[in-house]
């Protein structure tokens, strides 16, 4: 095996750093190459992953969910044949990306998973000219993982995006929908857009945002909230507290293409990072990544 470790200080709060060595021994033990590679401001991690992918045929991503978005976009420059298999170590706020895959905070149990098959082909979604691998929105409190403060958000963890959530409490979002799949076109009137790969959004466990939580069938999710008045926000309190439930007067599509025509106003979270505003195109690329999954998860997921 020949790896690289790619590791992001600034992400959650640092603690990747006191688990470096314990990376590189367990790496001495089993004989294999390992090299690091630290995220450091002001980097283009997208076009150094694509160099990365070249040389390694596996990558350790030691960060949040940005890190592991950034990374992503550099594999998919390169060709399939080239692209390594990705071990996310979970060290950001969240760790969406880690969770739904059941990957936790035990380093030496994460990096054990080495030593099997336990990988898997995962989907990754295009939107637009980037990629993403769990979750996009747009709306009411899509904004509150971007417009934070780091630092904050480095001492206070996932309370922090709690804290900056109230900020969007009574902003009344009217959002004309126009969505386009191939068998169907919807025009209604909305406060949040959500497309979600899995059953981990934001932090939150969603077990029934869909029936069938695969991450390698080709398709995506997508909840369109249609009620619209100055407390739609209590609704999502609802929705978080029964787990991303479908509620009568909203629409739920699972389809493997999605186009929204939205006034240029209304920006894109693409998995926890300000993405493109207005129209985005939304296609699922089935299969096209290869990622570490914890044995209990690989039926349910794949």
């Amino acid at each position: 095996m020949k790896a690289v470790l790619i590791y992001n200080v600034l992400s959650g709060k640092g603690n990747v750093l006191k688990d470096l060595h314990k990376i590189e021994a367990f790496f001495k033990v089993n004989d294999w190459e390992l090299s690091l590679f630290e995220v450091k401001e002001g980097f283009n991690l997208c076009n150094d992953s694509m160099d990365l992918a070249y040389t390694y045929d596996t990558f350790l991503i030691a960060g949040g969910d940005g890190t592991i978005h950034s990374v992503i976009n550099g594999v998919m420059g390169v060709p399939k044949i080239n692209r390594p298999k990705l071990l996310f170590l979970p060290y950001g706020t969240t760790n969406d990306c880690a969770s739904m895959l059941g990957l936790g905070k035990n380093v030496f149990y994460n990096l054990a998973l080495l030593k099997t098959h336990h990988y898997e082909k995962m989907d990754v979604y295009a939107a637009n000219n980037e990629f993403f691998v769990y979750a996009a929105a747009t709306g009411k409190f899509s904004n509150v993982s971007y417009h934070i403060n780091r630092r904050k958000l480095k001492w206070l963890g996932s309370i922090g995006y709690l804290l900056n959530a109230r900020h969007d409490l009574h902003h009344h979002y009217h959002i004309d929908v126009k969505a386009e799949t191939k068998e169907l076109t919807i025009e209604r009137k909305a406060f949040l857009i959500m497309l979600a790969a899995g059953s981990r959004v934001g932090g939150f466990k969603l077990d029934n945002f869909t029936k069938r939580p695969k991450l390698n069938d080709g398709k995506i999710d997508v909840r369109i909230f249609t009620r619209n008045h100055i407390f739609s926000w209590t609704k999502m309190v609802w929705f978080y507290l029964f787990r991303g439930r479908h509620f009568h007067n909203d629409i739920h599509i699972n389809t493997n293409q999605i186009i929204f025509n939205l006034s240029d106003r209304f920006i894109w979270n693409i998995d926890g990072e300000k993405g493109p505003s207005g129209k985005l195109d939304v296609r699922v690329l089935n299969q096209e990544i290869e990622v570490y999954v914890h044995p209990k998860y690989k039926q349910k997921l794949f």
